[in-house]
């Protein structure tokens, strides 16, 4: 069970991720909101593995101590990576992380929708997955419990 509740997780985690960005978009885009005001805001409104990575963010920022953003961006991707968040999905957020902050707003949007997509792609790929597996580990746990009783008996 607790291996199929990981897949549910998973496909959480990249939804929170697909609405953080399209948030992140739409204020860099419309609003001209600075990102560490977005990101104190996001980590304030998130919960679970996602509103770690952003607190872990907004400290890093909030510290005032001249790191550059990619590499407190870096650190909260360290711990989304120890939660299981796929390596392809780590690697479209590094590149992300490269680039806010760092171009122009046009520039930042086209990766943010770059962003988004990916991480659509990655959403379809673990919902399906989750239905797989899921439904197999849910399956295998019943019946290794009933195995168990049954032996018992």
């Amino acid at each position: 069970m607790i291996l199929a509740r990981s897949f549910s997780i998973q496909v959480h985690n990249l939804r929170q991720l697909i609405s953080f960005i399209q948030v992140l978009e739409s204020e860099i885009q419309f609003a001209k909101t600075t990102l560490p005001n977005v990101i104190a805001a996001e980590a304030r409104q998130s919960s679970g593995d996602i509103g770690r990575f952003l607190q872990l963010v907004n400290k890093g920022l909030a510290a005032g101590t001249g790191e550059r953003f990619s590499v407190i961006w870096e650190e909260g991707l360290n711990n989304l990576a120890a939660n299981g968040l796929p390596a392809a999905v780590l690697e479209d957020l590094h590149h992300v992380g490269e680039v806010l902050g760092m171009s122009d707003t046009a520039e930042q949007v086209k990766h943010l929708k770059v962003a988004m997509h990916r991480l659509g792609q990655a959403l379809e790929t673990a919902e399906q997955e989750r239905e797989k597996q899921a439904r197999l580990w849910q399956y295998l746990g019943f019946s290794a419990g009933l195995l168990i009783i049954l032996l018992l008996f």
